[in-house]
């Protein structure tokens, strides 16, 4: 039924009816080429539209059939396509982690929360860190035009800022600091916490001894712990990958890391 549906259709650059077949000739080249490039854009764009909703070659051309659209690009072309597509995703995505590692480093805020390890975990404390403050910066801005302002506004309002060491510790500082008042404000101790493997928390805790006398547990989260030992377990297959090990056997295969 919808078959014959779409075989109803006429297309809207030649006007023709649909023969039903999914290589529709080329009617007119109206899309744009990408710049720097001989790729037209509705190419490229159904080659990555592909990609982001898992549809493969093979189910591109009964897509673009149904939309009334050109059929896409041959399947050699396609595939080289995707090398070079591969390639930009890539450079990418490099650049973008390195830009975010790079607003991590000189991030000039940060928050951290304690939750309870119950069946349904729920906030116990919440801490902000702050290497800045909005205020203090907007009255600094009127300091030469209108410094009585700036005085009064800088005087009569609570600063933001409440840290000024590395942004790389700022959420351990802010866990430290809510372990520091869990006495005061709940009469309890946290003697054991489950923590990100790679975080510098249990350091400072370690050494900055938030209760005097009472040692800090940390408890490994599984989820950190599994991703880390994967790591080290494909570390070191690569590393074996072509070495025979003391069973005449190389380390992948049956049974074996794989």
């Amino acid at each position: 039924m919808l078959f014959s549906l779409m075989c109803k259709t006429n297309c809207q650059s030649c006007k023709n009816r649909w023969n039903g077949e999914m290589n529709i000739n080329k009617c007119e080249e109206t899309s744009p080429k990408v710049v720097g490039s001989d790729h037209r854009d509705i190419n490229v764009r159904s080659q990555i539209g592909g990609h982001l909703c898992g549809i493969r070659y093979a189910e591109l051309p009964k897509l673009m059939g149904a939309m009334n659209l050109p059929s896409p690009i041959q399947e050699q072309i396609y595939s080289k396509w995707d090398k070079n597509l591969l390639l930009s995703i890539k450079s990418f995505s490099n650049r973008s982690m390195t830009r975010a590692v790079n607003e991590a480093v000189t991030a000039r805020h940060g928050a951290a929360a304690l939750l309870s390890c119950n069946t349904t975990p729920e906030v116990l404390d919440i801490e902000t860190c702050s290497k800045t403050c909005n205020v203090c910066m907007g009255a600094l801005a009127i300091k030469k035009s209108n410094p009585a302002k700036c005085n009064d506004v800088i005087r009569s309002h609570h600063c933001e800022k409440n840290y000024n060491k590395s942004s790389g510790t700022i959420e351990a500082h802010a866990v430290l600091n809510m372990f520091k008042r869990s006495v005061s404000k709940y009469g309890i101790y946290y003697t054991s916490y489950v923590g990100d493997g790679d975080s510098k928390t249990f350091t400072i805790l370690s050494n900055e001894t938030p209760y005097p006398g009472k040692v800090i547990k940390k408890i490994e989260d599984l989820n950190h712990f599994s991703k880390r030992m994967k790591r080290q377990l494909e570390t070191k297959k690569r590393e074996y990958e072509r070495q025979t090990l003391s069973d005449d056997k190389t380390i992948g295969g049956k049974s074996r890391l794989s």
